[in-house]
Protein backbone atom coordinates (compact mmCIF):
# COMPACT_ATOMS: atom_id res chain seq x y z
CA UNK A 1 0.00 0.00 0.00
CA UNK A 2 1.30 3.43 -0.96
CA UNK A 3 1.36 5.85 2.00
CA UNK A 4 1.92 9.60 2.14
CA UNK A 5 2.26 11.56 5.37
CA UNK A 6 2.21 15.34 5.59
CA UNK A 7 3.74 16.27 8.93
CA UNK A 8 4.37 19.44 10.91
CA UNK A 9 7.72 19.10 12.70
CA UNK A 10 9.66 21.25 15.16
CA UNK A 11 13.43 20.72 15.17
CA UNK A 12 16.50 22.38 16.64
CA UNK A 13 18.86 24.11 14.18
CA UNK A 14 21.11 21.05 14.31
CA UNK A 15 20.86 18.60 12.62
CA UNK A 16 20.28 20.33 9.29
CA UNK A 17 17.27 19.49 7.14
CA UNK A 18 19.50 17.58 4.71
CA UNK A 19 20.59 15.18 7.46
CA UNK A 20 16.99 14.79 8.64
CA UNK A 21 15.91 13.92 5.09
CA UNK A 22 18.78 11.45 4.60
CA UNK A 23 18.03 9.76 7.92
CA UNK A 24 14.35 9.38 7.07
CA UNK A 25 15.24 7.94 3.65
CA UNK A 26 16.89 5.02 5.50
CA UNK A 27 13.53 3.87 6.86
CA UNK A 28 12.35 0.71 5.16
CA UNK A 29 9.80 1.53 2.45
CA UNK A 30 10.48 5.29 2.19
CA UNK A 31 10.85 6.39 -1.44
CA UNK A 32 10.59 10.19 -1.08
CA UNK A 33 11.19 12.81 1.62
CA UNK A 34 10.36 16.44 0.94
CA UNK A 35 11.03 19.09 3.60
CA UNK A 36 10.07 22.75 3.51
CA UNK A 37 11.25 25.14 6.23
CA UNK A 38 8.19 27.10 7.31
CA UNK A 39 9.62 29.29 10.07
CA UNK A 40 12.92 29.89 11.85
CA UNK A 41 13.54 31.37 15.26
CA UNK A 42 16.68 31.61 17.40
CA UNK A 43 16.73 27.96 18.47
CA UNK A 44 14.27 25.99 16.34
CA UNK A 45 12.85 25.52 12.87
CA UNK A 46 9.28 24.61 11.95
CA UNK A 47 9.13 22.18 9.05
CA UNK A 48 6.46 20.90 6.71
CA UNK A 49 7.41 17.40 5.69
CA UNK A 50 6.03 15.04 3.05
CA UNK A 51 7.10 11.39 3.38
CA UNK A 52 6.04 8.88 0.72
CA UNK A 53 6.57 5.16 0.48
CA UNK A 54 5.06 1.72 0.81
CA UNK A 55 3.75 0.20 4.03
CA UNK A 56 5.19 3.03 6.14
CA UNK A 57 4.84 3.08 9.91
CA UNK A 58 4.20 6.44 11.57
CA UNK A 59 5.72 4.99 14.75
CA UNK A 60 8.99 4.25 12.97
CA UNK A 61 9.04 7.74 11.44
CA UNK A 62 8.38 9.29 14.86
CA UNK A 63 11.16 7.22 16.47
CA UNK A 64 13.59 8.37 13.80
CA UNK A 65 12.57 12.00 14.32
CA UNK A 66 12.89 11.63 18.10
CA UNK A 67 16.43 10.31 17.67
CA UNK A 68 17.33 13.65 16.02
CA UNK A 69 15.56 15.72 18.73
CA UNK A 70 12.74 16.59 16.33
CA UNK A 71 9.16 16.78 17.63
CA UNK A 72 6.07 15.78 15.67
CA UNK A 73 3.57 18.62 16.13
CA UNK A 74 0.82 17.21 13.97
CA UNK A 75 -0.10 14.82 11.20
CA UNK A 76 -1.74 17.22 8.77
CA UNK A 77 -2.71 14.71 6.09
CA UNK A 78 -2.54 10.99 5.40
CA UNK A 79 -3.08 9.48 1.97
CA UNK A 80 -3.38 5.71 1.52
CA UNK A 81 -3.50 4.19 -1.94
CA UNK A 82 -3.83 0.54 -2.80
CA UNK A 83 -1.27 -0.38 -5.43
CA UNK A 84 -2.15 -2.80 -8.24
Amino acid sequence: MKVEYYLDILKPHRPGVDLVARTLMKINGVIKVQIKVDELDQKTASLHMNIEGTNLSLDEITESLDSMNCALHSVDEVILEEKD
